[in-house]
């Protein structure tokens, strides 16, 4: 899979909001890399699926798990639901792209989804 890009052009400077749509999830699932860092860790790499920003995210063992099952559950007409033993991951925006309206605390556009382990 190739690395997603972003360029300045394709990053969009919407507004700040702080929203989520399960549909943010499935695209970071269909169009992602994964590299590997070391031991058990890796780093996503996707566009932000509101602001098109270029993204790279930390994870851990587990988290890493979580992409394999939002793939499966992206495959399937229902996604399975979280238990305590695949609580869900929360992955935000984390762009410095311009977003009228962020407050000066806060990075990214304000997206965010979550990804369920399995």
């Amino acid at each position: 899979m190739t690395t997603p890009q972003s360029t300045p052009q394709s990053h969009q400077p919407v507004p700040y909001e702080e929203t989520t749509d399960p549909r943010y999830a499935q695209e970071v699932v269909a169009n992602h890399d994964l590299a590997h860092v070391k031991g058990n860790d890796y780093t996503l790499t996707c566009l932000c699926p509101r602001c098109g920003a270029a993204l790279e995210i930390p994870l851990f063992e587990p988290d890493y798990r979580a992409l394999l099952g939002a793939r499966r559950a992206a495959a399937q007409p229902a996604p399975a639901p979280a238990s305590a033993a695949n609580p869900p991951v929360p992955i935000s925006c984390d762009c410095l792209g311009t977003h009228d309206g962020r407050p000066a605390d806060r990075t990214g556009c304000g997206a965010f989804w979550t990804l369920t382990l399995s």
